[in-house]
């Protein structure tokens, strides 16, 4: 799963770290403290806990565990 989350064309960019939590996966950036986006799974719902810099974008990708070295994540 790969989110690039919109934002103005400020030219910043940021990489994403993710993680799964129950049903959730959970977006954070190393940069900007506070900023989070979570996607459920199951629902596609989708909360987000904006950073300082609303002018950044940030970009980010989920692989499952088990998955990481598989021929199947390359487009």
């Amino acid at each position: 799963m790969q989110v690039s989350f919109p934002s103005n064309d400020s030219g910043a960019r940021h990489r994403c770290e993710a993680r799964r939590f129950k049903n959730w996966v959970v977006f954070t950036c190393p940069q900007c403290p506070g900023f989070e986006r979570r996607i459920d799974l199951e629902t596609g719902a989708m909360h987000t806990r904006p950073g300082a810099d609303p002018y950044v974008l940030h970009e980010g990708f989920y692989v499952p565990a088990g998955l990481e070295n598989t021929g199947s994540l390359h487009n």
